[in-house]
């Protein structure tokens, strides 16, 4: 039996130690993917472009596949079901829910302050009143003293 190896980096090596053989193992071509969809619940899918027309049922859990109208393409969609693309799928989803999170709970109390306000903030005329009120009391304050 031969043994593929793999690391971060696109080459790839086999090795069969039983025949003392080395080789290589061809990459298949990634980019005739379209779209890749994780079907939540039952449906029946329809892809029609121009004359095109393909139709697929999807269960729950399934991966719904989606690859380009082109003249390699004998079909343009089908299903597969596999754990650990699902897992990938359900994770990345969850970090980035966490991420959203974390970035609204950080900016929730974010609001500038009249202090912060500046000709291009946004919130300058919310804070045009008490910034009126500031200076007034410093004028007040410089004409009490002299």
């Amino acid at each position: 039996m031969k043994t593929l190896y793999l690391t971060d980096s696109s080459n790839n090596i086999w090795v069969d130690t039983e025949n003392e053989e080395v080789g290589t193992l061809y990459s298949e071509d990634r980019y005739n993917i379209r779209n890749i969809f994780y079907i939540e619940e039952p449906m029946h899918v329809i892809y029609q472009s121009g004359e095109s027309k393909e139709e697929i049922d999807a269960k729950k859990g399934d991966i719904l596949i989606v690859f380009y109208n082109n003249r390699y393409n004998k079909y343009i969609l089908d299903t597969i079901r596999t754990k650990q693309w699902t897992t990938n799928i359900k994770n990345r989803r969850k970090i980035e829910q966490q991420e959203k999170e974390e970035w609204a709970a950080k900016n929730a109390n974010n609001t500038p302050s009249c202090d912060d306000c500046c000709d291009c903030c946004e919130a300058k005329e919310q804070c045009k009143e008490p910034i009126v009120k500031k200076i007034k009391k410093a004028i007040k304050k410089a004409t009490k003293k002299s």
